[in-house]
């Protein structure tokens, strides 16, 4: 049986009724209901959280600072192998000391603004603002975890022609438009230094370059698929074996740019001491509402990840 929805005119007035009921100060709960307002614009949920995927972690995970209060957790990366060597029978093999790497992860917060309404002004609204409001505001704190990600991105991968922070270049230029051949250019990135492509990002209109593929390049159906179902036909957004996401966050990822990473184990790490919290605070007749975050996001793998950028003659 399929779930029953109450009408906005009735849910409506039943979440005024409990803000007005429950008492001064914190309050977590939100409203379940949803909204038929009419959208302005598409928001989608943070590519970084799918590059990495973030995992939960507590207070007791934290490890404490001679200098400072601030959260952070140590973690170990594997150190470099010196190798080996074939020896005669009658030699014994060298000695050589080995210690292992180790990176902080630290923690910030992440907040929207505080909304604030009149809770009579909601009262003549047949849909629930308040949770439109909320929605939107989540997806702002993913964005603003992507911006923050790709900003660490840019400075790791350096300039064009340069060398990036592995020591090695991580900022190319391809010129000429995206094709088949060229494109196979941004699969040897990162295994030309023994890492394996983990997934590529960049921005739907970047994306739809593929759909200028014709059946030669791409071979069999996909190319009329391609032609009537665009992105869609792509199916788990797998291209060459490697995933593809196509975000919508052009400002952050602009046209003709593609990122690619390796494997999130071979990449860094994504942590949330705290998800998403909603606060709704009620002082008289006036509604505070903000939600806040606190994660910690580290690339120690500085060679596992490059940007790439097709120029077009």
């Amino acid at each position: 049986m399929s779930e029953q929805i109450e009408a906005p005119e009735v849910f409506n007035p039943k979440f005024v009724e409990s803000l007005l009921a429950c008492p001064e100060g914190h309050n977590k709960s939100a409203s379940d209901a949803g909204s038929s307002m009419i959208r302005r614009k598409i928001r989608e949920n943070g590519f970084s959280r799918r590059i990495i995927p973030p995992k939960t972690v507590s207070k007791a995970d934290l490890n404490q600072w001679l200098d400072s209060e601030l959260p952070a957790i140590i973690e170990e990366m594997e150190p470099n192998s010196p190798g080996a060597k074939s020896i005669p029978f009658n030699d014994t093999p060298d000695s050589v000391g080995y210690r292992g790497d180790k990176f902080v992860i630290r923690f910030c917060l992440i907040t929207t603004r505080e909304y604030v309404k009149n809770i009579y002004e909601l009262m003549t609204y047949k849909m629930d603002l308040r949770q439109v409001i909320i929605d939107n505001a989540l997806k702002d704190i993913q964005k603003t975890e992507d911006a923050r990600f790709i900003a660490a991105i840019d400075a790791m991968v350096g300039s064009v022609g340069g060398n990036g922070d592995s020591g090695h270049p991580q900022n190319f230029q391809i010129e000429g438009q995206m094709t088949r051949d060229s494109y196979v250019e941004v699969y040897s990135y990162l295994e030309d230094y023994d890492l394996n492509n983990g997934v590529i990002l960049m921005n739907r209109k970047t994306g739809k370059n593929f759909l200028k593929f014709d059946r030669s390049e791409i071979g069999g159906d996909l190319a009329q698929s391609l032609f009537t179902e665009g992105l869609q036909a792509l199916t788990e957004a797998k291209i060459g074996g490697i995933p593809h996401i196509f975000t919508i966050k052009k400002d952050l990822v602009p046209n003709n740019v593609g990122y690619v990473f390796a494997e999130p184990k071979y990449l860094g790490r994504f942590y949330i001491l705290t998800d998403v919290t909603m606060h709704v605070k009620r002082e008289k007749n006036i509604i505070r509402t903000s939600a806040e975050e606190c994660i910690g996001v580290s690339i120690p793998n500085v060679a596992a990840a490059a940007r790439f950028e097709f120029v077009p003659a």
